[in-house]
């Protein structure tokens, strides 16, 4: 699916000084070449299109840094002053043994955007606040390699694993600006213990099994550091053990979310396999949901909750976090592939889609957004929408996923606006100021 051209643009100090620039188009840089600043992927990975460049390399400018800014003042930046599941007290993300409440979701969930939010801003009280949660998981590590909140499940025994996919992207973020080698040594251990974990006691239940992916991707970006052979063995059974998201004109649930996070997994473990078909399949479930459920400009589809037979006017709605997931495959997924179609999906979700859900001065957000219901009342309209209760008012004490998800939006949507190449250059992949 890699695309035969590419736009290239005058080097980056003629930007910073205010020299004229061309644009040209040239063919995209040998894969073959490797990138001496960044970590790219390493053999026998598939070679990268593009590199990831850490947080901070692209400062904000005009309407992009005043997102930024109301983000920073409005309810991410003051989410712990009024979220139960952000109390520090007895908080189990901040227990040496695992134990204590609210050691799920909620936690990286904010933090892996509020955290770069930190960054860009420069904000020291800000900062240190991640910091403190980061701290708190790098200390929580047990002595069989497991760390974070000790979740298991009720039935089987089995450890829930879903919500340390989500800090590692806290704790990779910290890396990059720190280069606090704890990070390291934390992961190293954590993979060793998942690869210990037996396979029908790993990615057992619903959500973990869904979004394997998300564990992938940071068994990647270890190995890219440290060039562990056994990470590659690990990368292998979380594909194993994940849901089947390459079924031939069908998915493995019809979860918003789930569908707009769990798409890339396929295309993730062609990085190892080199299988295009893999990549292809990514680009199969795209087709799919959009195909029956698509009647929703923005670049989303209609699913309120989960998607539903007879349910795909415009009246059908799409979580928020299902936007700020399907920014975040996007931008995943463009340097994967090389495809300026998934930059270009990006920007029609972050222009288009996004800041309906929340209001301008983002203090507060919908859960749900709909096209042809653009009343933001407390009224129930279940059963056509599949929610029942207020889930199209601006409140952010509605539900529990969506105030703390959407942090990550405009933060990663910066990080990702240049991409590093494999021949030490800069590619501009989602157009906005900076």
């Amino acid at each position: 699916m890699r695309k035969e051209f590419v736009l290239a643009a005058a080097l980056w100090p003629a930007f910073m000084a205010g020299a004229q620039t061309s644009v040209t188009v040239v063919s995209p840089p040998a894969t073959s070449l490797t990138n001496a600043f960044y970590a790219a992927n390493r053999a026998p990975l598939q070679p990268s299109e593009f590199i990831p460049l850490p947080i901070g390399s692209v400062p904000p400018q005009g309407w992009l840094q005043d997102m930024l800014k109301w983000q920073h003042d409005g309810l991410c930046g003051h989410l712990g002053e009024i979220s139960i599941w952000l109390d520090k007290e007895d908080n189990a993300w901040l227990s040496a043994n695992g134990r204590g409440k609210h050691g799920w979701e909620d936690v990286p969930y904010w933090l892996r955007g509020y955290i770069q939010l930190a960054y860009l801003a420069n904000d020291p009280k800000m900062i240190a606040e991640a910091e403190t949660w980061i701290h708190g998981a790098l200390n929580s590590q047990r002595p069989d390699g497991d760390f974070g909140p000790d979740q298991k499940f009720d039935d089987d025994g089995s450890r829930d694993l879903w919500a340390n996919m989500l800090m590692m992207f806290c704790l990779e973020t910290y890396y990059e600006h720190s280069a606090d080698p704890r990070v390291i040594d934390v992961l190293t251990k954590y993979f060793k213990y998942e690869l210990s974990v037996p396979d029908d006691k790993f990615l057992t239940h619903y959500w973990q099994k869904m979004r394997g992916g998300d564990n992938l991707y940071s068994v990647y970006w270890l190995y890219n550091r440290t060039g562990g052979a056994s990470l590659l063995e690990l990368a292998d059974k979380i594909h194993r053990c994940t849901a089947n998201w390459e079924m031939p004109g069908d998915l493995p649930n019809w979860h918003n979310v789930n569908i707009a996070e769990s798409l890339r997994e396929p295309a993730e473990h062609f990085l190892r396999t080199h299988n295009e078909a893999e990549l292809e399949d990514t680009y199969a479930d795209f087709r799919e949901v959009r195909k029956r459920f698509g009647q929703v400009p923005g670049g989303m589809f209609g699913a309120d909750e989960n998607c539903r037979t007879g349910y795909s006017d415009p009246r059908q709605a799409i979580e928020t976090c299902g936007m700020v997931e399907q920014m975040f495959s996007d931008e995943l997924l463009t340097q994967i592939s090389g495809d300026p179609f998934w930059a270009d999906n990006c920007e029609n979700v972050a222009f288009n889609m996004y800041p309906a859900a929340l209001t301008p001065d983002m203090r507060a957000l919908r859960y749900l957004t709909a096209p042809n219901l653009v009343v933001s009342d407390a009224k129930n309209h279940s059963p056509g929408i599949e929610n029942g209760g207020p889930f199209l008012m601006m409140n952010p004490f509605s539900s529990r996923c969506c105030q703390h998800n959407f942090s990550m939006g405009w933060p990663y949507f910066t990080k990702h606006l240049w991409l590093a190449t494999p021949d030490n250059g800069l590619c501009a992949t989602v157009y906005s100021p900076n």
